[in-house]
C-alpha cells in the first residue's frame, strides 16, 4: 500500500512538471541572496536635511511608513556601494535564463530593493518561481531641499539630477549583469526592466540610451522628461497607467503638485504629511506620461502593449483585482518575449 502511494505521488509530481510551463507557471522553489554589490564607490548625497532626521525620529517600530531622504545640498558627497537582491529558481540546471531587473518606486526620496510595502518587490518571488533570474536593485535616492525666502523648494534641476543619477545606476546594473552573465546563468540578450513610479521613469530613460540595450521595458505609471529622445526606444514596452493619475500624469504635466499628493492615497506614506507640515513646494520638470510614450511607440511601430485603466490614480495595484491583473499582464508580456529567439 505504501509503495502504491509513493508511485502515485511520483507520477503526480512528474505529471505536474510536464504540464507546468516555464516562464508562465509557478513551478520552482525560490533561492534569495541578499546584499550583493553591482557598483562600488558611487558618489552619494551625504548632508541630510533636518526634516529627514525629524521624520525618521517620529517613526515607531510598528509604522508601515518608509524613511524619506531629503538633503541640504548636492555638493557634499560620500562614497557607497550599490546593492541588489538576487532571486532565482532553486536547483535550476538551465543556463541562459532571462533576467528581470526590478526598480522600486518612491518619488526619488524613498523605497528600497526590499521594500515589502511595494507590490513590485513582491513580484520578485512570483517571477523567480516561474524560472526567471530576478534582481531587485537599490539606486541613489534623495532630493535637495532649498530654502528660498523661508520657503522649502525642490526645484526642477534637482529632479533632473535625481533622474540622471538613477539612470546611471541602472546602466551600471545592466553592465554588471551582462559582464557576469555566465556566473548567474543569464541570457544577456533577454534582459527586461520593470519599474514602478520613479522606477518606471528610470526604466524608460534607460531604454533611450544607446549603451546597454534591453529586450523589454515594463513601465508601471511612469513617464519621461525627454519628449525627443523617446524615439530612441527600440525595446518592446508594456505600459500600465491610470488615466486619473495626478502624481505622474497620464498625458502631460508636472509631477508631485502638493494638492495631488494630499488627495491621492496611493502614494508614498508620510510624503503628504511632510509636504504639508513643512510646506514643501515641488517644482518638477514637465513629464510626458504613458499616453505620450504610447503615441511615439505607435508612430515608430515599436512593439508595445497597454493596460490603461480609466478613472483610477497612481499606483492602483495596491488593491485587488488590480494587483493580480497587473501581475498577469507582466507575466504574459515576459513569457511572450522570453520564448522569442
Amino acid at each position: 500500500m505504501i509503495r502504491k502511494r509513493t508511485i502515485f505521488f511520483s507520477l503526480f509530481v512528474v505529471s505536474f512538471s510536464i504540464c507546468a510551463e516555464r516562464y508562465k507557471d509557478s513551478s520552482f522553489e525560490i533561492e534569495k541572496i541578499s546584499n550583493l554589490i553591482y557598483a562600488s564607490n558611487v558618489p552619494c548625497l551625504s548632508q541630510k536635511h533636518f526634516i529627514t532626521s525629524l521624520v525618521t525620529g517620529l517613526r515607531t517600530s510598528s509604522d508601515n511608513v518608509p524613511s524619506l531622504y531629503f538633503y541640504q545640498n548636492a555638493n557634499e558627497i560620500t562614497y557607497e556601494n550599490l546593492l541588489f537582491d538576487l532571486y532565482q529558481p532553486k536547483s535550476d540546471t538551465t543556463n541562459n535564463r532571462p533576467l528581470v531587473i526590478v526598480v522600486h518606486g518612491g518619488a526619488f526620496v524613498s523605497g528600497s530593493k526590499d521594500d515589502q510595502t511595494q507590490p513590485i518587490v513582491g513580484y520578485c518571488d512570483s517571477l523567480a518561481a516561474r524560472g526567471y533570474v530576478v534582481a531587485s536593485i537599490d539606486y541613489r535616492i534623495g532630493l535637495v531641499l532649498k530654502d528660498v525666502k523661508n520657503q522649502l523648494i525642490i526645484d526642477s534641476l534637482d529632479f533632473k539630477r535625481a533622474i540622471q543619477w538613477g539612470v546611471e545606476d541602472l546602466q551600471n546594473a545592466l553592465h554588471y549583469f551582462k559582464t557576469h552573465a555566465k556566473e548567474y546563468k543569464i541570457d544577456s540578450n533577454k534582459i527586461f526592466i520593470i519599474g514602478n513610479s520613479s522606477g518606471a521613469i528610470l526604466a524608460l530613460h534607460a531604454a533611450m540610451e544607446k549603451e546597454e540595450r534591453v529586450s523589454g521595458i515594463i513601465s508601471l505609471w511612469g513617464g519621461t522628461i525627454d519628449s525627443v529622445r523617446v524615439k530612441n526606444i527600440t525595446a518592446s514596452v508594456l505600459l500600465v497607467h491610470g488615466t486619473n493619475d495626478k502624481i505622474i500624469p497620464f498625458t502631460k504635466g508636472k509631477m508631485l503638485n502638493l494638492d495631488s499628493i494630499r488627495n491621492q492615497n496611493q502614494f508614498v506614506p508620510g510624503y503628504a504629511s511632510a509636504a504639508s507640515v513643512f510646506n514643501i513646494w515641488f517644482s518638477s520638470p514637465v513629464f510626458f506620461g504613458s499616453s505620450y510614450v504610447y503615441s511615439v511607440l505607435e508612430k515608430k511601430q515599436i512593439y508595445h502593449e497597454n493596460f490603461f485603466i480609466e478613472s483610477v490614480g497612481h499606483e492602483f495595484y495596491i488593491k485587488e483585482p488590480y494587483k493580480t491583473n497587473v501581475l498577469n499582464r507582466i507575466v504574459d508580456f515576459l513569457y511572450k518575449h522570453s520564448l522569442q529567439n
